[in-house]
């Protein structure tokens, strides 16, 4: 026989309290529901009470066998919840948290709208133990305190709780899944309920299901609020739950900052690296996306975006850059973005910068193919807030933002390339990057030392662009140490982004 989770035979009232045991306290809800259903059944008068009644009840006719069915209600519910409590007290509770919602609910609302139904025949056609049975369910059960039908309320309550049971095995839940649906017809049939009892029924338990689980709800592979690109942030602090909700816009908190690499070993390692692999030559610019993408990967608050005024964590790590196809004033750009595996080193992240500006100047990119088509057509308003709205619900089509820079993890402009130094770019409200960084140009930088004596370093600034509200400045200072450290001993590069780093 199977061993049950809790050994309920040192339950006594002065441990009911203990962690272990105060899942039963939830039973005290069946208390309170039944004298609250005393008062409103004997002190609510029928003539106060709102007639429930649907074109459908017409149709469904009575049939005295279905009693069946729903006396087996009492034996579904018992049942399942003893062995709940006894081998599994995650799904006992979750049933009668719902149990408990729904109690409280729909004693509300028998108070606030009353209900009664005339649907019951006036006699019995046929003359037989079910007929029987009906007979006394209809004189202990009053037709009042009818929508929504806890009798089904219920049976959904419990019915949730094995399906969502990993160690159900299939066949136990489609039987399940086939006693309640047969339940819950059965209180239309024995006219104890009208279909619209049952419609409201099923709704309470759709509400009460979401407020009470819907965040551990999964669909396919995702819970109920997270979005294709991001999983919802479950368990923040109240500063990072509020902060969306006080100051919605991305580009109203953005925090500003700068770093300046010491390029002694990095141009070092980089001379070396491209004299030995000449094939295979990296730059400054891959260095720094590597360094980016690997702190990034080992500090996952900095991979974080806030959309809809709600904090998500981004499924993956991604970098995106701007490719100017011809050095013009009229020259074209595409968009270009790289996405880190786990297993990715400086090595493999440099090939997908190098693969990726090859194709970017050479052909478009889909979202340039996504937007050139857009541009032609007609009510561009219109467009515009319809693609801002299903970009806010993460909900726009992935042709058109497949390598929008602003959908990315970070966003990377190197200026030094042209000869520029560094700046502030701005973050948009569209989209969900966090992060954008402008890499400068080399320079020559005098330092003091404490004896005042001048040594002549090279190094390259960095400007930093960052949405405050996904973090706190330690956080950020860490992040930056960790990067600096990365861009200035490339060597650490070589081993996979996942491998952690002393700083």
């Amino acid at each position: 026989m199977k061993k049950p989770v809790v050994d309920y035979r040192k339950l006594r009232l002065s441990n009911i309290t203990s962690t272990e045991y105060r899942h039963l306290l939830l039973l005290l809800g069946w208390v309170g529901y039944f004298f609250m259903y005393f008062v409103t059944e004997r002190f609510i008068p029928e003539s106060s009470c709102h007639i429930v009644h649907s074109k459908v009840d017409d149709i469904i006719p009575f049939n005295e066998y279905f009693v069946l069915f729903y006396v087996s209600w009492y034996i579904f519910m018992a049942g399942s919840l003893l062995y709940l409590a006894l081998y599994d007290v995650k799904s006992f509770v979750r049933a009668e948290k719902l149990i408990l919602g729904m109690q409280i609910t729909a004693v509300i609302i028998y108070i606030m709208w009353p209900s009664v139904q005339y649907l019951r025949p006036d006699y019995f056609e046929n003359n037989n133990f079910c007929t029987w049975l009906m007979g006394i369910i209809y004189a202990a059960d009053t037709p009042t305190g009818v929508c929504p039908s806890l009798h089904v309320g219920y049976t959904l309550a419990v019915l949730s709780a094995w399906l969502t049971r990993k160690q159900s095995k299939l066949w136990k839940k489609l039987i399940m899944t086939v006693w309640a649906f047969m339940i819950c017809i059965s209180v239309c049939f024995v006219k104890q309920h009208s279909f619209i009892d049952v419609l409201a029924a099923i709704a309470m338990y759709a509400a009460l299901e979401l407020i009470i689980n819907g965040r551990n709800i999964k669909l396919g592979n995702r819970r109920l609020g997270d979005r294709r690109d991001g999983k919802l942030l479950r368990d923040v602090d109240a500063m990072h739950y509020v902060m969306p909700l006080m100051y919605p816009n991305r580009c109203d908190n953005e925090a500003f900052m700068t770093m300046s690499i010491d390029l002694s070993e990095t141009e070092r390692y980089i001379h070396e690296h491209n004299k030995l692999h000449p094939e295979h030559r990296i730059s400054i610019f891959d260095l720094v996306i590597a360094a980016t993408l690997k702190t990034i990967r080992l500090r996952p608050q900095m991979n974080r975006f806030i959309a809809n005024q709600t904090l998500y964590q981004r499924n993956n790590v991604t970098a995106a850059f701007t490719v100017k196809k011809n050095f013009r004033d009229d020259g074209d750009e595409t968009l270009a973005r790289i996405v880190a595996e786990e297993d990715d080193n400086l090595e493999s992240i440099s090939k997908k910068v190098r693969d990726q500006i090859t194709f970017c100047k050479t052909q478009d990119d889909e979202s340039t193919d996504a937007m050139n088509f857009i541009k032609h057509l007609p009510a561009k308003h219109v467009i515009g807030a319809f693609a801002r709205f299903l970009d806010k619900h993460g909900w726009m089509p992935q042709p058109v933002i497949a390598t929008d820079p602003y959908q990315c993890s970070v966003v990377l402009s190197n200026l030094g390339s042209l000869g520029m130094n560094i700046g502030y770019h701005h973050l948009m409200n569209w989209g969900t990057n966090s992060i954008f960084i402008i890499v400068g140009s080399k320079v020559n930088r005098p330092h003091f030392d404490a004896e005042g004596n001048i040594t002549m370093k090279r190094e390259l600034d960095l400007s930093f662009t960052i949405d405050e509200r996904i973090s706190d400045g330690f956080y950020y200072g860490r992040s930056l140490k960790l990067l600096k450290k990365l861009v200035e001993n490339p060597a650490l590069l070589e081993a996979p982004l996942t491998e952690e780093v002393k700083y």
